[in-house]
């Protein structure tokens, strides 16, 4: 009996201290000070806008179109150790597209206001996409969320609230809480309870998931199962793993690019950014 006390005594510090630290651990990129591209200074063809939400307002860069005609858009989600300077290359790589961008930062990281969280992060987004919706160049009936790794988790949330055309998903994960297990840690304790998985099952619009196949961080499998649950999902594997993707740009943007094109966002004649 003293051992199974012992151990129970253990698991329940455990439990505690992963219930305490759960942020810190999900939202590292909010010890980042700024974002890591342009520093104090925007980058070339990039607009700095405040969004405001209920912790105050946080940063988002707008890459406009080329195109003087309202164009698609993206709401772009980055990776929870990234700031909104880490999508960078991916947004002007759609703005050659023929869409016009909006990277938008989370609550506590770079110079925006309050703390990162589920209900934060939903907040702000919310709010970007509302500015994005009514800004004069956007196609409003053509916005896509486009969300890598945690940011996956921000996209589906924003699908509940707002109408997205389509989703991109890069390297996304079924739930926070499928996480929890790892760490022995039940998924009624967790704090921001992402899950794609449920989102994806009632979304009845096009989704593209785009995976590394050795993956070790989010394992390849989660996507297999999101493709699965959603009504109109394809898979793209690619050979890497989570941080070094994709090897190849060109391939990666010609995958985006033909999706976009039969989700009818993109018309047929749009080339792929290299």
């Amino acid at each position: 009996m003293s051992i199974l006390a012992v151990g129970l005594l253990g698991y329940a510090g455990w439990a505690t201290l992963l219930f305490f630290m759960q942020r810190r651990m999900m939202f590292p990129g909010a010890d980042l000070a700024s974002p890591s591209v342009g520093g104090d200074r925007l980058p070339e063809r990039v607009e700095s806008v405040r969004l405001t939400f209920s912790g105050g307002s946080v940063e988002a860069w707008f890459v406009p179109s080329p195109s003087p005609t309202p164009s698609p858009a993206v709401i772009f989600a980055h990776g929870n150790a990234e700031l909104i300077g880490d999508g960078l290359h991916d947004a002007r790589s759609l703005a050659e597209l023929g869409m016009s961008v909006l990277l938008v930062e989370y609550p506590g990281y770079g110079r925006s206001d309050g703390a990162p969280s589920r209900g934060s992060i939903e907040e702000a987004f919310i709010s970007a996409y509302d500015w994005l919706s009514a800004h004069a160049d956007v196609s409003e009936d053509r916005i896509v969320g486009f969300g890598r790794s945690l940011g996956s988790g921000a996209i589906t949330d924003l699908a509940e609230h707002r109408t997205l055309k389509a989703l991109v998903l890069q390297s996304p994960f079924v739930s926070v809480a499928h996480f929890a297990r790892r760490y022995l840690l039940p998924g009624l304790l967790v704090r921001d309870r992402f899950d794609n998985l449920a989102v994806l099952r009632s979304f009845d619009g096009p989704v593209l998931l785009v995976h590394g196949e050795r993956d070790r961080i989010i394992p390849h499998v989660h996507s297999e199962r999101l493709a699965r649950a959603a009504a109109n999902a394809e898979l793209v594997s690619l050979a890497c793993g989570h941080n070094d993707c994709p090897p190849n740009w060109a391939e990666y943007m010609g995958a985006i690019r033909d999706f976009l094109v039969r989700s009818e966002v993109l018309s047929g004649e749009t080339r792929a950014a290299s």
